[in-house]
């Protein structure tokens, strides 16, 4: 949804139509590899997230590329993440669910939208932020997930708050992971607000194929920082369960280079792999 929205008025600012191309594979693996011999003139741009470019780069080592070769264009949003639990779970609040969570034999268990997914790192960030136990179960997807919990086949989820609002009436929405409240669940507390010391947000961005030259990098940041800026735009993301980044090139760069740090530290205390 994001790509199409930027995809469009972007092509509006450039005066060229943007195509979509959807490279499914790989937790992103497949579409970054095609980045590498994009040329270098900026007509290839790829949106990236947090799990394709700094969760899954960490759980894999192994990966053909570095993702420190590709050029950042522009910082968009961030995925807000909501924590949920199951309706009939004996609890109301957050405190109940870490008191359950450390007394429960066996233990509990929480859902992701896949193992190596910046879902997957967020429930671990939660264990490690409250020295809890829980079992990570993995599903195909936000929504399988979430259907899960709704379904009591699953205590927990770190979800998307997008994605979990319309199930207000199914779930118990405990906590948003960031660092703020969150302007289209205002009634709901922070984690932080909470006792727990943990921020979640995953970001999405414009990156450009290594090579590609600064003043492309920053002449495409100046056509999207003008759609950023929109109000209308703004609106649009909060709707659906994004923040503003609108970080530049240099800035965008910094950026990655703490959130991968961020995120590589969650995935080597938890020992997440691709494996699972």
């Amino acid at each position: 949804m994001l790509a199409r929205l930027i995809a469009q008025k972007l092509g509006d600012k450039l005066g060229q139509p943007l195509v979509i191309e959807n490279r499914p594979g790989g937790n992103g693996v497949v579409a970054t590899q095609a980045m590498l011999t994009s040329p270098q003139d900026g007509h290839t741009i790829m949106l990236a997230t947090a799990d394709t470019h700094t969760v899954l780069p960490a759980a894999n080592p192994n990966l053909p590329y570095a993702t420190s070769q590709f050029v950042p264009i522009a910082g968009v949003a961030s995925v807000v993440f909501s924590l949920v639990a199951r309706p009939k779970l004996p609890i109301t609040n957050l405190a109940q669910l870490i008191e359950l969570a450390k007394r429960s034999r066996p233990p509990l268990t929480y859902a992701s939208y896949g193992v190596a997914s910046a879902s997957h790192a967020a429930g671990e960030m939660f264990k490690l932020a409250t020295g809890v136990d829980m079992v990570h179960v993995p599903y195909q997807g936000a929504g399988p997930g979430l259907l899960a919990v709704t379904a009591e086949q699953v205590d927990t989820m770190m979800v998307p708050v997008a994605v979990a609002n319309p199930q207000r009436a199914r779930i118990r929405m405990l906590g948003v992971a960031s660092s703020v409240r969150f302007p289209l669940v205002p009634d709901v507390p922070t984690l932080e607000e909470q006792g727990v010391p943990m921020v979640a947000d995953a970001w999405i961005g414009l990156l450009a194929a290594p090579g590609t030259p600064p003043a492309i990098a920053e002449a495409l940041y100046g056509a999207v920082a003008e759609i950023l800026a929109s109000p209308e735009f703004a609106s649009t993301l909060t709707t659906n369960g994004f923040t503003t980044l609108g970080y530049g090139p240099e800035r965008f760069s910094e950026f990655l280079r703490s959130e991968n740090a961020r995120w590589g530290e969650v995935v080597r205390a938890a020992h997440i792999t691709t494996e699972g």
